[in-house]
């Protein structure tokens, strides 16, 4: 039986292609002097141990539509800088089990690299769908393909995607 429209898949993976080595791409993603600046603004903090804690804050604009503090956190489970990142995630807007995120970068000889994005969410079908994305971006519903998009963007022309980042 083919899945509804609005069925999201449970192992959702996206890879974009970046014109920066790799360091830049991690450091991108795991520090809060780039985390502000593309997808949805939000201050990202990770332990980056083995058990660290991971934390994604949220903006002025996501509290007045309610949210508290913290938009999702998890926990750290493999690191490998600056080529992989494994941790757990939960979204706090969502009452679903803990779901699974990895980050994978493979820089190629001239200075590109590829950064793969593989999110295992099992038992989780309402942040599958939150992050599948095709909805209002600026309402939230950019997803991951939104999130990626904009930290392209903040990489190769450093400076911030329209509606992304602060």
């Amino acid at each position: 039986m083919a899945a509804s429209n609005d069925e999201a898949p449970e192992v959702q993976v996206y890879a974009i292609y970046i014109d920066a080595p790799a360091q830049k791409i991690w450091d991108a993603v795991t520090t809060a002097e780039f985390s502000e600046r593309f997808g949805y603004g939000g201050v990202t903090e990770i332990d980056l141990t083995p058990g660290g804690a991971v934390r994604d804050l949220t903006t002025a604009e996501m509290k007045k539509m309610g949210m508290g503090d913290v938009a999702a956190t998890g926990t750290v489970i493999e690191v490998d800088p600056p080529h992989k990142l494994v941790m757990t995630w939960s979204p706090a807007w969502q009452d679903e089990p803990e779901t699974t995120l990895t980050y994978e970068i493979k820089e190629y000889p001239e200075g590109a690299s590829c950064f793969t994005l593989t999110h295992v969410l099992t038992g989780a079908p309402n942040t599958a769908k939150d992050v599948r994305g095709g909805g209002d971006a600026g309402a939230g519903g950019g997803g991951w393909p939104w999130v990626l998009s904009s930290l392209k963007t903040l990489l190769e022309t450093d400076r911030v995607m329209a509606g992304a980042g602060t």
